[in-house]
């Protein structure tokens, strides 16, 4: 009776032990993802979390403006703000950028930013918007019906003016060759009729505004095509560091996408290589199309500062 009893209660404890290795596969089961709400995977390689989930489609219109705006000393930005009454209240957070690309960047990696550029640094990654229903172009430029635009200028003291390859450069630049360049994605500031090589040899030292520096890269590779012995070197660092090097001979020629101040003439020669427009951008994103001045303005004073209060 004995016997019979021990191997009754072994094949119950058996039992019982049986039972609860079922449970705990089938909670690890269930840990590792099985019921559809946690990712697959197993004991020893447990998958990670979902750190990049899916963006929503929609646009969230009570969010934040993101606003980028460039450096002081910038002529995309002297342009910008005298034009659109910003003037030296500017919104106290943005974020400043000290290149257009940087600018292009940014806004293109937000869908709630804001910020402007030249017409010519302009790409797909981005949204132009058109200011009081007038698409920035060669076009309207021209006729003067898009508001916000400015001169491209090259500049030159009068010791560097003077200098042969300068002044061939330059007029190269002012040429019917140069000036075809200068229509690329810009608008031409008008030509001074052909130009013919003079032979010249030497190098040339330009910088500036970087948003120049695009035209200036066309500029450079289609002269040094038809003058081999010349070599261009050309820097960044704005509109301000373009004007100040050129006043201190530092460079031969400055670039500079403002105009110039009063006590500026005073020092430099000028010579307007194209007209541009500032193009105020927005994420791809954003259903936004159109913008008055005046709401622009609001934006980059800090007035409006989520995307709600805007109607595009």
């Amino acid at each position: 009776m004995k016997t019979k009893r021990i191997i009754s209660i072994i094949t119950i404890l058996l039992a019982l032990c049986l039972s609860a290795g079922m449970l705990t596969a089938c909670n690890e089961s269930n840990d590792n993802g099985d019921n559809g709400n946690a990712p697959a995977g197993n004991g020893n390689n447990p998958a990670p979390p979902d750190n990049n989930p899916t963006p929503s489609d929609d646009f969230d219109s009570s969010r934040r403006i993101s606003v980028f705006t460039r450096e002081d000393g910038s002529g995309t930005r002297d342009a910008f703000i005298s034009i659109t009454g910003v003037g030296d209240d500017m919104y106290e957070e943005a974020v400043v950028l000290t290149a257009t690309s940087e600018i292009r960047t940014s806004v293109a990696g937000n869908p709630y930013a804001i910020g402007y550029v030249s017409l010519g640094s302009l790409n797909d990654t981005v949204k132009a918007l058109t200011i009081g229903g007038v698409t920035p172009s060669a076009e309207t430029i021209i006729d003067g019906s898009y508001a916000i635009q400015r001169p491209f200028l090259i500049v030159t003291n009068d010791e560097k003016d003077a200098d042969p390859l300068v002044q061939d450069f330059i007029a190269f630049a002012l040429s019917a060759q140069g000036q075809e360049h200068s229509s690329t994605n810009w608008t031409s500031a008008g030509n001074t009729g052909d130009y013919t090589p003079a032979g010249l040899s030497g190098t040339l030292k330009i910088g500036g505004s970087t948003s120049v520096d695009p035209l200036m890269a066309l500029l450079r590779a289609a002269y040094i095509e038809l003058n081999p012995n010349v070599n261009i070197e050309i820097s960044g660092g704005g509109s301000g560091t373009g004007i100040n090097e050129a006043t201190s001979s530092v460079i031969d020629i400055g670039m500079s996408s403002r105009n110039l101040r009063d006590t500026e003439k005073e020092a430099l020669n000028e010579y307007t290589v194209a007209l541009d427009g500032v193009v105020v951008i927005v994420n791809t994103d954003n259903p936004v199309t159109n913008m008055e001045i005046e709401t622009v303005k609001d934006i980059f004073t800090g007035e409006k500062t989520t995307w709600s209060q805007i109607n595009g």
